[in-house]
Order: structure tokens, then sequence, then C-alpha cells
């Protein structure tokens, strides 16, 4: 009955086989890798509840009420503090609180995207940004990563190319600090060549830090967003508050020039109206109390931790010929098997022996790149990374000599 009437844009969504084999590693005594899920023993619960109750309290017949859609003012500022501790200077009106990066990513495509444009994306890159895109028509385009980020000669390569066929990218969507997926922290050399590029050839650049507070023992230098390089206001920033307080706030908060931050708002308030203010109230309470900052503290010491476990344990239970990343932050390794080897097939004999992870094709736009997976750190506890790479180290002997 409505099949013939969905839009062109609706027709053209697609599930995700992600989702479907997600759904695989959700059996029972499966030990997931799958999702990149902040660890539950870290959510602030009694924090939280204190600081809700209060404001419940005193300010109930307010918070529970529409806010402005731009975000709380108090908030506001807090972002704005948080950001000039990392070198970035926005103003009050440079800042829009957003329901999550995610919806940041999805006002992104709504405001620059017309069915066939051109987004230039890191290969491999965030399935939600991917998603995000091609649910708003565009064609993506991938740039190869290196160790130390995005290779910039390739990237110089395709906007010419492109450029040569008429076609200009809108913009190139990138995530510098510990990339999810491959847990990439992008030179800082490298930085300063995208900016220079996105200068040398009027693009945009949307820069995804959601991980950026999450080092282990990286220097604020090393960490320091594209953004505080950004001078023209050419940067649109994308911050989040999901991994340091938790995703289940959906709080995030975007960064750009004024103007196109009005556009973003207009656009923002058709789809939730306003941000809740409870919620953000609770965040700026976190931070003036000084809890927050402690805090991201503690969840670095966290994943460090888990991040040394799954290493090592790589190391002591993958086969020879088998590769993988050792990020300084975030909560992913990415994993490499020889040319040749689908890690699909890998994947059934995984989930056979009870552990599971994320196929990595659907982190390329084209999904050509078979070979790869990921592995999330973050959220089991050390013993058990232990038994689950054991698992996979299993699984993968026995997948790579049949």
């Amino acid at each position: 009955m409505w099949e013939g009437k969905l839009s062109k844009r609706a027709l053209g969504m697609k599930g995700s086989e992600i989702r479907r084999l997600f759904r695989l590693s959700m059996q029972p005594g499966v030990i997931s890798f799958a999702g990149g899920l902040p660890d539950p023993g870290s959510f602030p619960r009694e924090e939280a509840a204190s600081v809700l109750s209060r404001l419940l309290r005193e300010r109930g017949e307010v918070l529970l009420q529409y806010g402005p859609a731009r975000g709380d003012e108090e908030l506001v500022e807090v972002i704005r503090e948080r950001m000039g501790r990392r070198g970035m200077d926005v103003g009050p009106r440079e800042v829009l609180v957003v329901s999550g990066a995610q919806q940041g990513l999805d006002l992104c495509a709504k405001l620059f995207l017309d069915p066939g444009d051109v987004v230039l994306v890191e290969a491999p890159s965030f399935i939600g940004a991917l998603g995000a895109f091609r649910n708003y028509q565009a064609e993506m385009v991938g740039v190869p990563m290196e160790e130390d980020g995005v290779d910039l000669g390739a990237l110089e390569r395709t906007v010419e190319g492109l450029l040569g066929e008429g076609r200009k990218p809108k913009f190139f969507y990138t995530i510098p600090n510990f990339q999810n997926p491959t847990g990439t922290l992008t030179s800082q050399e490298k930085r300063r060549g995208v900016l220079e590029l996105a200068r040398r050839y009027d693009l945009l650049v949307v820069e995804d830090d959601a991980y950026g507070e999450l080092g282990f023992g990286t220097s604020d230098q090393e960490v320091r967003p594209i953004k505080a390089m950004d001078e023209e206001g050419r940067v649109i920033y994308l911050g989040s508050f999901s991994k340091i307080v938790s995703p289940g706030i959906r709080l995030g908060w975007m960064a750009g020039p004024e103007e196109l931050i009005d556009r973003f708002e207009m656009a923002k308030q058709m789809l939730d109206v306003c941000p809740s203010p409870l919620i953000q109230a609770m965040v700026v309470e976190l931070h003036r109390k000084g809890f927050l900052d402690e805090h991201v503290l503690n969840l670095r010491e966290i994943y460090r931790s888990r991040r040394d476990a799954m290493v090592s344990s790589l190391r002591r239970h993958m086969p020879q010929g088998v590769r993988w990343t050792e990020p300084l932050g975030g909560f992913y390794v990415w994993v490499t098997i020889p040319e040749g080897r689908d890690a699909l097939d890998l994947f059934h004999m995984a989930v056979e022996r009870k552990v599971a992870f994320v196929i990595g094709s659907a982190f390329y736009p084209d999904e050509s790149v078979r070979n790869v997976f990921r592995l999330s750190f973050c959220h089991e506890r050390e013993e058990v990374i232990e038994e689950g790479i054991g698992r996979l180290g299993e699984a993968t002997r026995a997948f790579l000599s049949g």
C-alpha cells in the first residue's frame, strides 16, 4: 500500500550489513568486540542522579519546558571553555548544541548535499557518516589512509581528478584523533596539509572529534584539532559528550562560522525543536563541579588498560600474516588479514567460537576492501578481552590454514 509512495531519497536508503551481523554477535555467550559501546561501569550514575534530583527540585519548572533551539547559554559557555583549552577560540554564536554528533553529520549532509554531489572521506571511515551522506544521495570518494593519517598526495590527486571532470567536492570529512575505525592519530603536519589543500581548492572540512579527549599519554599538541588552525571559517567542528559522559544523553555540538551555524539552527529546529534543557543543565553542573575533568582522566586509564590487554593478547594469539594497529587513544584496533581473504568468512567462523567483531568492508564507501576488520576494546573487561582474543586467534588460525 505504501511502497509506491516513498520518496526517491527513501528508496535509496539501504540497511547496513553491519546491523544484521551485529545481531549475530549478540547471541548468548558471544564475546563481542563489535560495538563501540563505552564502558557502562564508567557511567556517572550516582553523580548524575544527585545533580538531576537537585536540578529538578530547584529548577524543574524551567528545565522540563522547551528551551532554546541553539542550546542553553550556560552549556555553550562550557563548550567554548573546553574548546578553548584545546586551542579553539569560538564565539557564543558559533556553537550549536545538537542531539549527538551524529545529528551534526546529518545536518551537514542536509545543508550541503544535493543528489550526486561529491564528498571526500577517509578510506576507511565512520559508518555513521557514510550512512548520513549516502542517505542524501551523495557520491562518496574514499582517500586512502596511512599510519599517520590521510594520504595527502592521494587527497590532492583525487581533488584534481574530480575538478578535471567538472565535479568539485563539497567537503572533506575527517576524524583526526583516534579515528573510528582504525584508531589512527593524524599527525599535525598532515592536519596542516589538509587545511592547506582545503584553502587551495576552496573546500570545507568537516572535523569529527568524538575521541579527542581520550588519548593515552598523548600531548595536547598531538591532539590539537584542525579547527584550532582555522583562520578562514573553513572547518566545521563536531564534538560530543557521548564518550566522556554517556551516549544515552545524546548531547554534542557543532562549531563554525556564525552565518553557517544560523542555517544549521534553522534546519535543526525542524528535527527536534530543542535539545533537552535538563540534560544540558546536568552536564553544566558536572563540568562546574570539576567532576567531568576528573572523569575524563579516569576514562583514559580504563581504556588504556583495555587497549593494552587487547594488543598484548593479539600478540600472543594471532598467527603470522595478521597485522593490527596499536592506537594511542580512542576505542578501536584495526586488523588486517592476508590479501585475498575475506573477513566476512572469518566472522562466521569466529561466531561459531563465540566471539565477534565488525567486518571492515562496510567502513569503505565502495565496500571494496575485504581483508580487514575492527575490534572494540572499550566495552569488555581485561579478562574478557583475553578470553575473546584467544577464541579469535583460534578461529583465525583455522581460517588461514583452511
